[in-house]
């Protein structure tokens, strides 16, 4: 290789190197706000007595209403 390029290719090296380590970061904070994003989605768990727990099974058992769609 000739002795002009040598610093050519180590400062597109570096900058390579550098713009690597930006995308890095960048990536990283997404993928933090997702996790923070996704976190709040999900309820908080409850504590729930044996009262709420036989209403919640009676309404399961329930029989649904059955609704028919006429197509027009």
């Amino acid at each position: 290789m000739p002795f002009p390029m040598i610093p050519t290719v180590l400062g597109m090296c570096f900058l390579l190197v550098w713009a690597l380590i930006g995308g890095m970061i960048l990536r990283h904070g997404q993928i933090a706000a997702r996790r923070e994003r996704e976190s709040h989605i999900l309820p908080l768990p409850l504590n729930r007595s044996r009262n709420s727990r036989a209403r919640e099974w009676a309404i399961k058992k329930a029989p649904r209403e059955v609704r028919v769609r006429a197509a027009s």
